[in-house]
């Protein structure tokens, strides 16, 4: 008889070392035979390794059939499944039915839950749906954590209503440079340029310091509004202060070099 804790830990570490979709189907075949179905632990690691390997429907089928035991399933392990929908491009919509399926089998969400959900409500722009799970948030009591918050202004924002996505903002009991860039970018995204620019100001005085996608959304407002004395002191910020240039960053700062000299021969 193969002891239970050491078939466990020969599955996780198979799943670890997995790279290939075929190498997956032969360790669920492992996992089938070694009677490790229903463990939470195997079945994570599983998703996560499914996820890795753009199959993640493939976990999804085998985790939930008609007769496998789900109860069994925590919350860590249904957490693995909704973050891994949230970040596909085409079923987001998925992540959120699987939180309706854990709440269904009555397992609790916690913290760490509601930014994947908020995630694929932002991903499909569905504010109402974003707006009910804005109410569980508060019903449960997680209102108060960060990065909860901060995927809820992202949320709002990318549903096209900023104005909740504020009220979440200045509500927050303390902001970090991802609250900041979140309510930036919205307001970038909305055409509202000179809203955007107005709270990395209050984000200056506020003392927190921008990180690169900040400095993008910023920059995307300056040009929108034509500000060119405003943009070239935020790309002298940018290099007094050392902020990262990402690929967004460094191509955006060429951009704007090149606006400025087609502006300089119009007027010469």
């Amino acid at each position: 008889m193969v002891n239970k804790r050491a078939a466990e830990q020969q599955c996780l570490y198979l799943l670890q070392t997995c790279n290939t979709l075929i190498n997956l189907t032969q360790i669920h075949a492992q996992i089938l035979k070694l009677g490790l179905q229903n463990n939470p632990l195997v079945l994570t690691k599983f998703t996560q390794t499914s996820s890795d390997l753009n199959a993640i429907d493939y976990a999804s089928f085998i985790l939930f059939p008609p007769d496998n035991k789900t109860h069994l399933y925590d919350t860590f392990l249904y957490n693995t499944v909704i973050r891994a929908y949230a970040q596909t491009n085409q079923s987001k919509i998925t992540a959120v039915d699987m939180y309706k399926t854990m709440v269904r089998n009555e397992v609790m969400p916690n913290k760490f839950t509601y930014p994947f959900v908020l995630k694929a409500c932002a991903g499909v722009g569905r504010l109402s749906l974003g707006e009910s799970v804005h109410g569980i948030v508060v019903k449960f009591g997680f209102f108060g954590d960060i990065h909860v918050l901060n995927t809820m202004v992202h949320m709002y924002c990318c549903c096209g209503n900023v104005e909740n996505a504020r009220e979440v903002f200045d509500e927050m009991p303390k902001c970090d440079s991802v609250s900041w860039s979140a309510m930036i970018g919205g307001y970038a995204r909305m055409g509202m340029s000179a809203s955007a620019v107005e709270p990395f100001r209050e984000m200056q005085i506020a003392r927190v310091r921008p990180d690169e996608v900040t400095m993008v959304s910023v920059l995307s407002a300056c040009s929108d509004l034509g500000a060119l004395d405003t943009g070239k002191w935020i790309e002298n910020y940018i290099e007094r202060e050392k902020i990262t240039k990402s690929i967004d960053l460094i191509l955006f700062l060429d951009m704007r070099d090149d606006l400025c000299n087609i502006i300089k021969e119009q007027f010469m």
